[in-house]
């Protein structure tokens, strides 16, 4: 069926409800399972995407082509990319140092929540396969509510569940229904625990339909943005490595996940350095179409990419702006750092800054929203004390960035890292401590 074409099936309440069912029984055998085991066999499953000739990573860039908006190139590379870039052990690790059960004196006893929805929001796979394998880590059986936009992730995820062990499987069911669908909402946010992934908005109603008691772990609206200083333009070949990074960054997933640079800030770059960053990120945003074509852009986002072309044309002509446009990218020089939309699907953005206080005048308006920022070019002294580039990455920190990295890694992120500033595992989790019973 093709991504025009997906129909949601009737009755999603009692769909919901059937699945509650079936969770609870399974939940019984998870929960059996040491914290050790069910760690193993998560680890397996994530093996098995990981791994150089994985078959689900295959099947899955075969099925989501039709699915959703993206061409085959660009799926293809964004999975290889970033499944590749995973690292199983280091999840193993980190389950481990967030999840510890023993103290010295007393224990720590790790309690899972009955079962945890998983609502997901968007259309790029990892964060699906991701936030529904945790909590089955820590014990809790998974609802999933699929998006329309990636109807098939959580179905083959299910398929390598069930391939690597029974209980995990039966541990996680998924589940399509319309977002009008009150009732099947409901019943699936009756979850003591829910993890939610949308637009503010969308949290927003999450938030205002839960109870007191239940646990709401929220991945709201964020972006990401690119940073490159002065000393881009003392080394040629580096600007060119850092713009083509750039560019790959805004093209893996046609610039439409969190993880998606949607501005470049250029801190006290010359302008004629300027200028051939924004040619160089358009060349190769230009070279890499072959390979990893623009997916489908709906009318309305056409017709706002056009409109913001249009207007930065007319800008161009008054001096104020450098347009740099092909078939299926946009990039727009501007001569300032004032807010203007951002219409996605390849349109960048370059903003000049003059002093890092700038910068920080610039985004703070942004804090709370930023994800990941990728620096190239900010001079980094040999002291901490004259290093403008942990100057700004406390800055950045302050503002509530929770990823700093390098251009062409935006989207490869670390399995272990910190999405929004949060741990993985505690956020899902409950503890429960108990005291030593020795001789006062």
């Amino acid at each position: 069926m093709s991504r025009l074409e997906i129909e949601w099936p009737d009755e999603g309440a009692e769909r919901v409800r059937a699945a509650r069912g079936r969770l609870s029984l399974a939940g019984t055998a998870l929960r059996a399972m040491s914290l050790e085991e069910r760690l193993t066999a998560v680890a397996r499953v994530l093996e098995d995407w990981t791994a150089a000739d994985s078959p689900w990573r295959r099947e899955l860039a075969s099925t989501l082509s039709d699915a959703t908006p993206f061409a085959a190139g660009t799926i293809t590379e964004g999975l290889e990319s970033a499944l590749r870039a995973w690292r199983p052990e280091r999840l193993v690790e980190c389950a481990r140092a967030e999840l510890a059960v023993t103290y010295p004196n007393g224990g720590r006893t790790l309690v899972p929540f009955e079962w945890t929805t998983v609502v997901t929001g968007g259309s790029i796979p990892m964060p699906t396969i991701l936030s529904a394998l945790l909590p089955l880590v820590v014990g809790s059986p998974v609802l999933l509510r699929e998006t329309s936009k990636d109807p098939v992730t959580a179905g083959l995820l299910a398929r390598s569940l069930e391939a690597r062990d029974e209980r995990l499987a039966r541990s996680f069911e998924h589940l399509s229904f319309r977002a009008t669908d009150r009732e099947a909402f409901d019943a699936a946010l009756a979850a003591p625990c829910i993890v939610a992934t949308g637009s503010d908005e969308t949290i927003s109603s999450i938030s205002n339909r839960l109870g007191p008691l239940q646990r709401l772990v929220p991945h709201g609206h964020r972006f990401s943005i690119g940073l490159l200083g002065a000393e881009i333009g003392n080394d040629r070949a580096g600007l060119q490595e850092a713009a083509r990074g750039i560019a790959l960054d805004v093209a893996r997933w046609d610039q439409s996940g969190c993880l998606s640079p949607v501005v470049v800030y250029l801190l006290d770059v010359r302008a004629e350095d300027a200028e051939e960053i924004g040619r160089t990120i358009a060349e190769s945003l230009a070279a890499l179409s072959a390979s990893m074509p623009r997916g489908h852009v709906d009318p309305e986002t056409r017709a706002q990419i056009a409109s913001e072309r249009s207007e930065a044309r007319m800008r161009c002509a008054s001096g104020q702006a450098l347009l740099f446009e092909g078939s299926d990218h946009t990039v727009v020089l501007e001569n300032d750092a004032q807010p203007r939309p951002a219409p996605l699907h390849r349109f960048l953005r370059l903003m000049p800054v003059d002093s890092q206080e700038a910068l920080v005048a610039a985004l703070t308006p942004f804090s709370g929203h930023l994800s990941t920022v990728a620096i190239a070019g900010v001079p980094n002294g040999t002291h901490t004390t004259d290093s403008l580039l942990v100057d700004v990455t406390a800055d950045l920190s302050r503002l509530d960035v929770s990823r700093i990295t390098q251009p062409g890694r935006m989207q490869t992120p670390p399995i272990d890292w910190p999405h929004d500033g949060l741990p993985l595992f505690t956020p899902i989790a409950r503890f429960s401590v108990c005291d030593s019973f020795g001789r006062m």
